[in-house]
Formats: structure tokens, sequence, C-alpha cells
């Protein structure tokens, strides 16, 4: 295991996201507090713990924890020239070359929300037993749909419909719990954190790693775009959906 540290966005591209951060970290921070609040936290606590979580996941989005090395084969077309009878003739061909491809998990992107997803689990547990049925059903549910939705794209990576996946981690979470366990109905938002963190990871990340690494990337990155990829957005907008759902 290595660690590589970049940040994933340069330039423009950097001042951009940035920008965007300002923005987007604050509403961050407020959901993760309503989540934390929802299982027992006091309301400072909450409000300290999302804020810290929050700007460590910021910092930490440049780090990168290889986790894997494979071999992998590059095919470049290219064109062979034979000569016949004063006659040249050009065939297409394929050059192929050797790389070692490495599969990495982004700490902030990816490694944050899955640790503060298993204490959210733990917590809900610990609380509320009746409640590890639907947070299974609603996870494995949303993995399964997000995988289906997702495609990989060769030089991108793993992309997926940016709404999709928190809209239906808050669907799902509200359903599992209404139809099991209604009375913990409240802490919808928590479950839909949990799902969309994990359903994002297991659907299109994991259950697509196969593909990725077909297609021969440098460095297949887990999390890679940081506080702005799928695994940290979806957990965030869905405990958004789902407190809009449970106030229906």
């Amino acid at each position: 295991m290595r660690i590589l540290v970049y940040w994933p966005f340069t330039r423009t591209r950097g001042i951009v996201y940035l920008l965007l951060s300002i923005i987007v970290l604050p509403a961050y921070m407020l959901n993760l507090a309503t989540a934390l609040s929802l299982i027992g936290l006091s309301s400072y606590y909450s409000a300290l713990v999302g804020f810290l979580i929050t700007i460590i996941s910021l910092v930490m989005s440049s780090i990168h924890v290889v986790i894997y090395e494979v071999n992998t084969t590059v095919y470049t077309p290219a064109v062979t020239s034979i000569t016949l009878f004063g006659m040249t003739f050009k065939i297409p061909t394929f050059l192929t070359q050797a790389r070692r491809t490495a599969i990495s998990i982004n700490a902030g992107g990816a490694l944050i929300p899955v640790a503060v997803s298993a204490f959210l689990t733990y917590m809900l547990y610990v609380r509320y037993p009746g409640l590890a049925v639907p947070i299974v059903v609603s996870v494995l549910v949303t993995a399964l749909i997000v995988n289906r939705i997702s495609r990989v794209v060769p030089a991108v990576g793993v992309v997926t419909p940016a709404i999709v996946p928190p809209i239906l981690a808050a669907l799902m979470s509200y359903m599992a719990i209404a139809l099991t366990s209604n009375v913990y109905i409240f802490v919808t938002p928590v479950v839909a954190y949990v799902t969309g963190v994990l359903g994002t990871l297991i659907g299109a990340d994991l259950l697509n790693i196969s593909k990725v690494i077909e297609a021969a990337p440098i460095i297949a990155d887990i999390g890679g775009a940081g506080t702005f990829d799928g695994i940290f957005f979806t957990g965030i907008l869905a405990v958004f959906y789902a407190s809009l759902i449970s106030t229906l």
C-alpha cells in the first residue's frame, strides 16, 4: 500500500471548484449535522462534528491510497506498410503496450464518507436494531439500480447521472423504513446518507471495477474527485431529499 498526494483539479478548473466549495461545503456540513442530531447528538456537537468532518474531507481530497496494482495491456491502433511487386499496401494493426494500473481510494471523497456511514450505521443499530433490515435492503437495491444506469467512459471513469443516486437513495430509504419499521421514519435522512454513500460506492465503483481496469488507465481512483465526487455528493444530497420526503 502506498499513498499519492495530488489535488484532482488544477489551474482554472481548480479555482472554479474551490469557489464552488464555498457554497457546497456549508450545505454538506448542515446536512451532516442534521443526520448526527437524529441519532442523539446535541445540536452543538452535531454542528461541531459536521464542521470538522467537512473541513477534513476537503483537505484530504488530495490524498489517494493505492490499495492494489494490476498488470494491464494497452492496444493502440497502428498501420503497417508492406511492399509487394513495387506496390505498397497499408495494413491496419494494433501495437500492444504493457501497463501497470493502480487502484486507489481517495481519502476525502471515499474513505471519510464510508467511515461516517459506518459510524452512523453502528449508532442506528445500537439505538434502533429494527433498522438493520431496511438499511441492508435500501443499500443493495440502490447499488443494483445505480450499477444499471452507470457506464465506464475511457479516460474519464465511471459516469452516472448526478441527480439520480441521491434521489434514489432517499426514496429507497423511506420506502424500506415505511414498509418494515414505520416507527423509525424520523431517521430516514440518516439511513439515506448511508444508502447514498454505500449504494453509490458499491453500484458505481466496485461493481464496475473490472470494466475500469479493462480500459487500462494509469490509475483507477475510487472517489477521485474528492469532495466533488459522486460518493461524497450523493450522501449529502440524499439527506436533503430524504428530509423533504419525510416532511410530506
